[in-house]
């Protein structure tokens, strides 16, 4: 009796997860075709090459200047970062950086985090590359973002990096290649 119920309850469940609810079959079950998503993975997109271009012009057109930004570094505050902050850190990396490249990248739909339901965010797992200017270390961080959007603008965007790591393996890099 009890492997019967449990069945039940596995096949239930089955179900529920694969076969859309009645009245949703026009629903694109592939979160990753929707309309509102590929224009703001567009954005995404366009914002990154203008980065690794050294296009700062470009890629402020892609931001809201009502931006909430967190910043990957250590001690920074959730959503306290402007436009113009997050301007200066991008152009500390193109400064501090040469052949800044993307090695590999996971693009991702966003989620609401109350319904569960598309909402045309962006999320996206980078793999950068890029050369340390003054060291000549190359550097091969992970970073992960979600970037929010109004208007076909980002106006919030999460960021997170080993900055703290990044750093100290350039410094070591650098350290070792000086004493050989």
């Amino acid at each position: 009796m009890l492997k019967a119920i449990i069945g039940f309850v596995v096949g239930a469940a089955a179900v529920y997860l694969l076969v859309p609810p009645a009245g949703d079959t026009e629903k694109d079950s592939n979160l990753s075709n929707s309309p509102v998503y590929l224009a703001n993975l567009a954005v995404v997109k366009s914002m990154h090459q203008a980065h690794m271009d050294e296009d700062l012009e470009t890629w402020s057109t892609m931001i809201a200047d009502s931006l909430k930004w967190s910043s990957p570094e250590y001690g920074s505050v959730n959503q306290a970062g402007t436009k113009e902050d997050y301007a200066a850190l991008m152009k500390s990396y193109q400064d501090g950086f040469d052949d800044i490249s993307i090695q590999q990248a996971i693009y991702l739909p966003g989620l609401d985090s109350v319904t569960a339901e598309p909402d045309g965010s962006v999320r996206v797992y980078i793999h950068w590359k890029g050369t340390h200017t003054s060291s000549g270390v190359v550097a091969e961080p992970w970073y992960y973002a979600n970037y929010d959007f109004e208007g076909g603008k980002v106006v919030a965007a999460s960021e997170f990096m080993d900055v703290g790591g990044m750093s100290n393996y350039i410094a070591e890099a650098a350290a070792a290649s000086e004493s050989e």
